[in-house]
């Protein structure tokens, strides 16, 4: 028989008897945090949950429900159909502290009482264990709040279980929610920092690796929990709405309950404005978070040396895209001489501080794409050796003309933590003179006269004005020669995956759900999988012809005060410029200025598609060039390509997108903002 089941929570929404003390303690010389107070409130993800902390009496925190709150019901009572049923908050009980909540078209036991196992947030895809009472599911990494103070997102990130009887014709259930996860209220404050907006604060055991956030399991027999192996040691809110730090501002955080004490924990504060990103990670002494609470952390006066990393660079000029990097740029653009020329770099971290470690070591890993024999990159003296960062975390990169070298070239250095085996980051040594910087036409455009990795300009009419090619979004290049060139079926669906292997061309040959990218994200083959913003440009507009020239990034391969030429750079060359066979190449030849040429060589391409050397026709065949933007937005579902110009020389014809996976030649530009 199928009745209307109406579940009245009584939470004890108001508790005064657990206060606990801070987590962790503020700045010297401040008033101590607050103490946090015990609260019974209802969590995890749904995009229906409302819930919020209202505003402190005494010491207690309310919670109050809101419109569209649902909790999920099962029930393993043998004659009944309750199988994850949706049950909605009345309206009675909106911005109320306890809640009655209904739900439809519930077949209930025929006889006795039906035991029921209830969950808050509802969520379709939960599910229960075949045999246990046991619930899975998962507290996000990454959270989100709308705006500073704003509670409301609190529900979409806790869990909360209990199990409760109905039986009699009333048909009610009353019980109280047992609330699992625990809440971090951060209160930040700045005058150092007043002009930039607060992003977002996370929570991380960089040390211990104590599990914050991930999968977990709710036994609702024995009210414990227990954690999956994919579990990480922090959790990051942040805010959709940023406002300037005028003013102290209040952010809430979900992690799992735990226990911090005598371990030291950072926090790790994120600031922007538009020019900037500021990142702070503060190490503080930890202690408990208890579930079913309110921990409050105040940080005051945030400042810049509050940086407790020194091989951490908290300032970031480049987009970050939500990522990391380490140095200030991805290219050292430098001559070369028998003698040698030496350049310090820096290799500081910056960006997303739990994607980084500190670097203790750097290496060359590939020495010239034209003869990976010829040993012209040097690291801290040595071309073959692994070797110190030094205490200011800089390396000292000298770059060789040898015996039967040759006059230029593109190399790589790779830095290492203290297992001196996985990469933590690389870097593009272009070994040319000084390139010469072209005006186009009066587009305002000031663009490099060669191609990114090579000494020379096509002019020249030889194959090695080239240059090196890069799969759409990475940093790293692979060169004309085979020597040094590698290639695997990509597995990248983190950026991690491509920053560990820089040396290898990701190809989608043999891999489901690439759509010819090397990135594949979720794995699913849908739009959302595609990272739009690698190189600075996401792409807005429904044309492969995106009107913006976007921001430098952390991803972009580009030498400093320079970055991938945008859509226009292209359109112009396409417009204006004309294919000319040389005898040894062929070219785009553009005049720029009414008198004199920039020449964009036929550089050919290395497939994403096939795992095999490039043909050895390239400096004939094809002009094939990316920009720094992906041919459309994600509202086109297929095409989902980068934009590029693609000049084949056989039929004439110019082709405006092309597979990610494809490893084309890049032109730089001019920085206008210098980053």
């Amino acid at each position: 028989m199928k009745n209307r089941l109406f579940a009245i929570g009584a939470m004890i929404l108001m508790m005064t008897s657990c206060t606990q003390d801070e987590l962790i303690s503020s700045d010297k010389g401040k008033e101590p945090a607050t103490a946090g107070s015990c609260l019974t409130l209802v969590g995890l993800s749904s995009p229906q949950t409302r819930v919020s902390i209202g505003d402190k009496t005494g010491d207690v925190y309310p919670v109050l429900w809101s419109e569209g709150d649902a909790l999920g019901v099962f029930s393993r009572t043998a004659g009944t159909d309750i199988n994850n049923v949706q049950s909605l908050l009345s309206d009675e009980s909106i911005g109320q502290n306890s809640g009655v909540f209904t739900s439809d078209d519930v077949k209930m036991a025929e006889e006795g009482a039906t035991e029921l196992l209830i969950y808050y947030p509802y969520r379709a895809s939960t599910e229960l264990a075949e045999n246990d009472n046991k619930i899975t599911s998962t507290l996000s990494v990454e959270q989100e709040q709308s705006r500073p103070g704003d509670s409301h997102h609190i529900g979409k990130y806790g869990f909360a279980f209990a199990k409760a009887t109905v039986s009699g014709p009333d048909m009610l259930a009353k019980f109280t929610l047992n609330h699992a996860m625990a809440y971090v209220k951060f209160s930040i404050s700045s005058q150092e920092l007043s002009t930039y907006k607060l992003k977002s604060v996370s929570l991380y055991d960089k040390e211990t690796k104590t599990p914050l956030s991930g999968v977990f399991t709710a036994d609702l027999d024995t009210d414990e929990l227990t954690y999956g192996t994919d579990v990480k040691p922090y959790a990051t809110v942040s805010l959709t709405t940023p406002e300037l730090l005028a003013s102290a501002q209040d952010i809430y955080l979900t992690t799992y309950p735990a226990d911090l004490s005598g371990k030291e924990v950072y926090i790790v504060i994120t600031l922007e404005n538009d020019q900037q990103t500021v990142t702070i990670p503060i190490l503080k002494e930890g202690k408990q978070l208890k579930a079913n609470a309110v921990n409050t952390i105040a940080v005051n006066n945030l400042k810049l040396s509050d940086n407790s990393c020194e091989w951490y660079e908290p300032v970031e000029t480049r987009l970050l895209a939500g990522g990391w990097a380490y140095g200030e740029s991805n290219c050292l653009l430098t001559n070369i001489s028998t003698s040698g020329v030496s350049n310090t770099m820096s290799v500081k971290a910056r960006g997303n501080f739990m994607e980084v470690e500190e670097p203790k070591y750097a290496k060359t890993i590939f020495n010239c794409d034209l003869n990976n024999d010829h040993k012209m990159v040097y690291v801290n003296g040595s071309a073959t050796d692994f070797s110190p960062i030094a205490n200011d975390y800089t390396i000292t990169v000298n770059a060789y003309k040898v015996s039967g070298g040759y006059d230029g070239g593109c190399g790589q250095v790779a830095i290492y933590g203290n297992d001196q085996s996985t990469i933590l980051w690389s870097f593009i040594v272009w070994m040319t003179p000084t390139p010469a910087e072209h005006i186009y036409g009066n587009t305002g455009y000031i663009v490099q006269d060669r191609n990114l990795g090579t000494y020379m300009t096509g002019e020249g009419d030889n194959w090695k004005a080239n240059g090196v090619y890069f799969q759409w979004g990475r940093p790293t290049p692979f060169g004309w020669g085979a020597k040094g060139y590698y290639s695997m079926p990509t597995e990248a669906t983190s950026v991690r995956f491509s920053i560990e292997n820089p040396r290898y061309l990701l190809y989608t040959a043999t891999v489901d759900n690439t759509k010819s990218d090397w990135y594949l994200g979720a794995w699913t083959g849908a739009r959302t999988d595609r990272k739009d913003d690698f190189w600075g440009n996401p792409n807005e507009s429904s044309t492969y012809l995106n009107p913006s020239d976007g921001h430098k990034s952390i991803y972009d391969p580009c030498p400093k005060g320079y970055r991938v030429v945008s859509p226009g750079v292209l359109t112009e060359v396409e417009k204006s410029g004309e294919y000319v066979k040389l005898s040894s190449i062929g070219v785009i030849r553009y005049c720029y200025d009414g008198t004199n040429y920039s020449y964009w060589p036929l550089a050919g391409a290395r497939w994403g598609s096939n795992p095999s050397d490039r043909t050895s026709n390239n400096s004939t065949t094809a002009a094939c060039y990316w920009s720094n933007s992906p041919a459309t937005s994600y509202g086109n579902d297929k095409d989902q390509g980068g934009s590029t110009i693609y000049y084949k020389a056989a039929d004439k014809t110019w082709t405006h997108t092309a597979g990610r996976s494809h490893a084309f030649s890049v032109r730089c530009m001019k920085d206008t903002e210098n980053r």
